[in-house]
C-alpha cells in the first residue's frame, strides 16, 4: 500500500508532514525541523504507523518526486528531500 507524505513549510526550522489516504487525512501530524527530517521519520516508522505501507508519495511545495519505499526514504532521505526543494524552487 502507497500513502500520500505531505510536507509544508510553516517557518524556519518547522515542517508539517501529514500523511493521506486519497484525500483524507490519517494520523496525527508531525513537526520536524528539516524536509529530510520527516522523509527518514516516516521511512523509518511508516510500516508501524501505518500496518501495510510499503512506499510514500512524497509532496512538498506543491511537488512530487512519486512513491518512494519506505527503506529509500531513509537511507536517501537528504537527496529526496533537496531534490523537492529544487523542484519547488525552480518549476514556480
Amino acid at each position: 500500500m502507497v500513502l500520500i507524505l505531505h510536507i509544508r513549510h510553516e517557518c524556519p526550522h518547522q515542517f508539517l508532514a501529514r500523511v493521506f489516504d486519497g484525500k483524507v487525512q490519517v494520523g496525527a501530524a508531525t513537526q520536524h525541523a528539516h524536509i529530510e527530517e520527516a522523509i527518514a521519520a516516516y521511512g523509518a516508522t511508516g510500516s508501524r504507523l501505518f500496518p501495510g505501507v510499503t512506499a510514500f508519495a512524497i509532496w512538498y511545495g506543491g511537488w512530487s518526486i512519486g512513491a518512494k519505499p519506505l527503506a529509500q526514504m531513509v537511507d536517501e532521505a537528504a537527496l529526496l528531500a533537496n531534490r523537492l526543494v529544487v523542484m519547488s524552487a525552480v518549476i514556480r
